[in-house]
């Protein structure tokens, strides 16, 4: 029984690769879920149970999980809104091609690395614009009335 139900598992996962679905995935978790089950408790009635209970868990913790990281990628997205605005520098950013070329810088209350995209040093306090973002680092250059 367990094998028939690994090699089920497997096949939906396969299926899944080639066009994700979430429902192909929660078969193929919840068939080799059960298959592990079926190694120990070799009785058909526990692997429909089983499918009875575990199907619709497998189901929701998918998708919350999908939601999460759509979530979190919108978020990350929303970055690039931050494009021309204002941030303070809270620890000096040095030149770019030197090792600690980092410098941290606030916006909207939160705290983000930033590195200076004319390779100049920047002193904290000093007000900058956010020019891009490369990742998780803003990347800004100093506004010319600024200067402290």
């Amino acid at each position: 029984m367990y094998i028939l139900l690994t090699i089920i598992g497997l096949l939906f996962l396969v299926l899944d690769l080639k066009k994700p679905s979430i429902i192909k995935m929660t078969l193929s978790y919840t068939s080799l879920f059960l298959a592990i089950i079926a190694y120990k408790f070799a009785d058909w009635k526990f692997v429909v149970i089983g499918f009875i209970v575990f199907v619709p868990i497998f189901y929701i913790l998918i998708t919350t999980v999908i939601k999460k990281g759509a979530k979190d990628k919108k978020k990350l997205e929303a970055l690039d809104d931050y494009r021309g605005k204002t941030a303070i520098v809270k620890k000096d950013i040095a030149k770019t091609m030197s090792i600690d070329g980092l410098g941290l810088v606030e916006y909207n209350n939160e705290l983000w690395s930033a590195k200076s995209v004319d390779d100049k040093e920047i002193k904290a306090g000093n007000k900058v614009e956010i020019i891009f973002r490369e990742n998780m680092i803003l990347n800004v250059k100093v506004l010319d009335n600024a200067n402290k």
